[in-house]
């Protein structure tokens, strides 16, 4: 009978029931239905499939510079051997630049101070340097001590339309006076109304002058007076200079 063919129950919790399409050689009370076939998968206690990569990546341990049974050599290289160098070939470069840093700090600096920025370079004393003092003339001496206690006339003075008035002495020297200013300036005295030579304005007393080669005439009173004014003797030859020359605009 076909119902003696046909399984009474499925056991569901151990055996997957697959239907099998009955074909053209089953028998007669086959052909009824479907024939259920019992197939133990075991699903349960079978092992996940699990690639290769993500494999190698779970059966890898930390690493710890010895490789572990079935580790990947690749995958250890690449944890170990380049990291290594690298790191390596950093501890190198920082200690050698740390060593020629310190060495030119030492060689040129001293640590700062507490509470100083940077580096602070040693004071060294220095020479100082004083310049020389500058070398100035000695004075003149008076004009007393050349000529004599007077050397002008100091009533010198004229007249005119108006009336008389008084020269400045400066331009009166006394003979005596003339007589050595000649001598210094290489010419010789002579006598002449050099304030008033023309015209209605007179003068009571000449003027002494020393007429020089070139035949120019020089108040000896004038000269005089380079004495009278405290200048040093560097500025009364040259004053003296620029009457000579005729050049007044001396330095």
């Amino acid at each position: 009978m076909a119902a003696d063919n046909e399984p009474s129950e499925l056991d569901v919790l151990g055996d997957l029931a697959v239907p099998v399409e009955v074909g053209s050689n089953d028998t007669e009370g086959e052909r009824k239905g479907f024939h259920m076939v019992n197939v133990n998968l075991n699903i349960a206690s079978r092992t996940p499939y699990t690639p290769p990569e993500m494999r190698r990546k779970m059966e890898t341990p930390a690493s710890t510079g010895t490789s572990a049974p079935g580790t990947d050599f690749g995958t250890e290289l690449k944890n170990q051997s380049e990291p290594a160098a690298i790191t390596t070939a950093t501890t190198i470069a920082a200690a050698t630049t740390t060593a020629a840093t310190t060495t030119a700090t030492t060689a040129t600096d001293t640590a700062p101070a507490f509470g100083m920025i940077g580096t602070a370079t040693p004071w060294s004393p220095t020479t100082a340097v004083t310049s020389p003092a500058a070398v100035t003339s000695p004075p003149a001496p008076t004009a007393q001590s050349l000529f004599g206690a007077n050397p002008w006339i100091a009533n010198a003075g004229g007249s005119g339309p108006n009336g008389s008035y008084s020269y400045n002495q400066y331009y009166f020297a006394t003979p005596e006076t003339a007589a050595t200013v000649a001598q210094m300036l290489g010419g010789k005295v002579v006598t002449a109304d050099a304030l008033t030579p023309y015209g209605t304005f007179t003068q009571n007393e000449p003027n002494q002058m020393v007429q020089m080669p070139d035949g120019r005439l020089i108040n000896a009173g004038l000269v005089a007076g380079f004495y009278d004014h405290g200048y040093t003797q560097q500025t009364v030859d040259k004053m003296i200079a620029a009457e000579v020359s005729g050049n007044t605009m001396y330095s």
